[in-house]
């Protein structure tokens, strides 16, 4: 791929080339509740580390999502210890705009621990000694993949599938304003290293459980209208949502023709709320996100909030109505 092409910051990319190859054992990465590009780019650049001669573990604040175990090395994937005996070398934090968003692997932090991160987000905070971060790209795992390639690393199907996978969510598809002819040029070769696209897709988008599914019934339910149709909110409780979390519960309020910006409301813990928002083209709702302590993208952002239902929703509208 022309170097012209690349959605990064070339002497960014040389850096992060020299902080791989400089360091011998490493531990790699992402959010709380990981999602599809943190778990695929992460397992992707572990086996590259690997296949350099490195030791690389990918550690997680919690468990990986089970919609995910069709990935190979998702089994390896260790959540973080309380108090661990050993800190880390060398840290790789992907798609995850503040360090304090990694949770308990921080506790693996040490005072000569050196930290590469590799992120999108554009609220990103460049809290490594090495940032690789460009908002350009379509996900942390398109990023990985162009790492690969400058450290003339081939990748195996595994790999590719991993890094596959990432993309695929993070664009939804390939539907997302963030998808460039440089993402499908990518794609279309991880395609040819192995990455089999319909399983990939198939998995993605077809893999829930049945309550899951039915939680999905029960959010639809709940939707609710609101700024003269221009807003659609759904509401999951902590029953429905111990029951069986549906992900993509947020994305069906955008359906609606006359829907700017859709809010699901997630009980995680009784009055504790995961709040996931997308818009269509007008809103950014990274600010409104923002305004809450949260962040993300453009398109979709998320935030936590504690109280009412109800308490919460007033204000989510309330920030929202600055930009309707």
């Amino acid at each position: 791929m022309p170097r012209k092409k690349l959605p990064l910051d070339l002497a960014a990319l040389q850096e992060a080339l020299a902080f791989l190859r400089g360091g011998r054992r490493f531990i790699l990465t992402s959010h709380v509740n990981c999602d599809g590009d943190g778990i695929g780019g992460c397992l992707a650049l572990q086996g590259i580390l690997r296949r350099l001669g490195k030791r690389a573990a990918v550690v997680f604040a919690d468990p990986p999502g089970e919609q995910y175990n069709f990935l190979e090395g998702w089994q390896s994937i260790e959540v973080a210890a309380p108090a661990p005996a050993e800190k880390a070398a060398r840290l790789i934090v992907l798609d995850c705009p503040s360090l304090g968003r990694i949770g308990r692997v921080q506790e693996h932090l040490g005072p000569r621990t050196r930290i590469l991160d590799i992120d999108h987000h554009k609220d990103s905070q460049l809290f490594g000694h090495v940032n690789l971060v460009t908002p350009r790209a379509s996900s942390s795992s398109e990023l990985v993949y162009h790492l690969a390639t400058a450290l003339g690393v081939p990748l195996s199907p595994t790999m590719a599938e991993q890094l596959y996978l990432g993309i695929l969510f993070d664009t939804g598809g390939f539907r997302y304003s963030l998808t460039t002819p440089t993402t499908f040029s990518v794609a279309a070769e991880l395609v040819r290293c192995g990455a089999r696209l319909d399983f990939v897709a198939d998995r993605l988008f077809n893999n829930k459980s049945l309550p899951a599914l039915k939680v999905l019934g029960k959010a639809l339910d709940s939707l609710a209208l609101y700024c003269g149709g221009q807003v659609a909110v759904l509401h999951l409780s902590h029953a429905q949502v111990s029951a069986g979390d549906s992900d993509e519960v947020v994305n069906f309020g955008l359906m609606i023709q006359s829907v700017e910006v859709s809010i699901a409301l997630k009980e995680e813990q009784p009055r504790k709320y995961r709040v996931s928002l997308r818009s269509r083209q007008r809103v950014d709702v990274s600010r409104v996100a923002a305004a809450f302590g949260g962040g993300g993208h453009t398109r979709a952002s998320g935030c936590r909030l504690e109280g009412t239902a109800s308490t919460i929703k007033r204000k989510l509208i309330e920030e929202l109505g600055k930009y309707l």
